[in-house]
């Protein structure tokens, strides 16, 4: 797991050998659906807030079946690392009948064969580890759809490639102690990750993700400003849980001093030589923290037998 934690940049660079055929197509989409769920799914999160300043809307959408106003105009992105993924079957299914351009990403699996029969095209990743390690494969070849289909440049690749592989050697020698550093606040408590931007945000869901899968604990997500529109009325009684605040601002937000809670809220900021460097620089940190969280816990980060009954039970939502 720590070794494809540390892939993320050449993950990154790798292009799947289906985006040469790739048609961009006359015009640009009305709206691109990232359908995806999970580890896969979070991607989608990541196009949506690079998007904003675009000419074509992001939607993220985490659920079986497609939406009501899916059409012609739009395209649906199904990615599915295994292939398998029920709710993201359900949306490919729906995306095909409604005559939207439809596209996947993944290993193969159930979605793989649906995109060759119906002769759609299928983005090819990697094979032979889980899916919440394969992000960099799923983000990359997701951002490079979007440039196709649309004619616009949402990131800077070999800058943030760049970056990344200089982070990975510093966080494999002396700057792995920011990591191990924060290991022991977190052992015994549940969890929030803030996000202060609509990339953080995203930063914030994988952060969420990768400690539950990987450390096995109890995390949820959430931005600022939302939280102090509800959440923060909820500080105070119990046990509060540890805040993990993500920002890109040199000046964080008072979350202590408007929380009151006694909890020292732990600041982690992206640097880098582009907004998209300085998340995914969050991001990597992220992982390697939920691996050092379940060491410290004893427990093993690979198997995830919860999510796997809940998928043999059938269960969608």
């Amino acid at each position: 797991m720590w070794r494809w934690a540390l892939s993320l940049p050449e993950q990154l660079a790798y292009e799947s050998p289906g985006l040469a055929r790739l048609r961009t197509g006359d015009r640009i989409p009305q709206r691109l659906i990232a359908a995806g769920m999970g580890g896969s799914g979070v991607s989608g999160k990541f196009l949506e807030a690079l998007s904003h300043g675009g000419n074509l809307p992001v939607i993220p959408w985490p659920w079986a079946g497609a939406p009501r106003w899916l059409s012609k105009d739009d395209t649906l992105l199904a990615i599915s690392y295994s292939g398998n993924t029920a709710e993201t079957l359900a949306t490919l299914r729906d995306g095909i009948e409604r005559g939207a351009r439809v596209i996947g990403i993944s290993t193969g699996g159930r979605l793989g064969d649906l995109l060759t029969n119906e002769k759609l095209p299928l983005l090819k990743a990697p094979e032979g580890m889980p899916p919440r390690s394969a992000f960099g494969f799923l983000l990359g070849t997701s951002l490079r759809v979007v440039e196709r289909l649309a004619g616009v440049k949402l990131w800077e690749p070999a800058e943030t490639i760049e970056a990344l592989k200089m982070l990975c050697s510093e966080l494999c020698g002396e700057g792995y102690a920011s990591i191990n550093a924060l290991v022991r606040p977190l052992k015994n408590r549940p969890l929030v990750i803030y996000g202060t931007d609509p990339l953080t945000a995203a930063a914030a869901i994988r952060f969420k993700q990768q400690l539950n899968e990987n450390a096995k604990v109890f995390a949820w997500a959430n931005t600022l400003p939302e939280l102090a529109h509800n959440e923060i009325e909820g500080a105070g009684p119990g046990i509060p849980p540890q805040r993990i605040c993500l920002t890109l601002a040199e000046e964080p937000p008072p979350l202590d001093e408007v929380l009151r809670d006694g909890v020292q809220t732990i600041y982690l900021r992206g640097t880098g030589p582009n907004p998209l460097a300085a998340v995914l620089g969050l991001v990597l940190r992220g992982d390697l923290l939920s691996l050092a969280l379940a060491k410290e816990r004893g427990v093993e980060p690979g198997p995830i037998e919860r999510i796997e009954d809940f998928k043999k039970r059938g269960r969608t939502g």
